[in-house]
């Protein structure tokens, strides 16, 4: 009963981030057409953000929530994958 709920869970926080993942629209231009990403992040990513940097523009202001979510499923993963070994351990030392 354990495993099951520990399943739907995982799956539940995994489907709630995909679903929250795309309820965001694309980046626009002030104009409100679709902008080629890159060429929109390296022409103003010093005035959006006020870094000086490129890479930590991105990282750390454009695209944070997306490095959150993706470290929290590396986790949820990992200790889905944990736990299953160690029920699957359990089931081995009782046979």
């Amino acid at each position: 009963m354990k495993r099951i709920l520990v399943t739907v869970f995982v799956t539940v926080v995994c489907g709630g981030v995909l679903v929250i993942s795309n309820l965001y629209p694309a980046a626009e231009t002030p104009r409100g057409e679709q902008a080629d990403l890159r060429t929109y992040f390296v022409e103003n990513f010093e005035a959006d953000t006020g870094a000086e940097n490129a890479v930590a523009a991105i990282y750390l202001n454009y695209r944070v929530y997306d490095t959150l979510f993706e470290a929290l499923l590396l986790l949820i993963a990992i200790v889905g994958i944990i736990h299953f070994f160690r029920i699957g351990l359990r089931k081995d030392k009782h046979e």
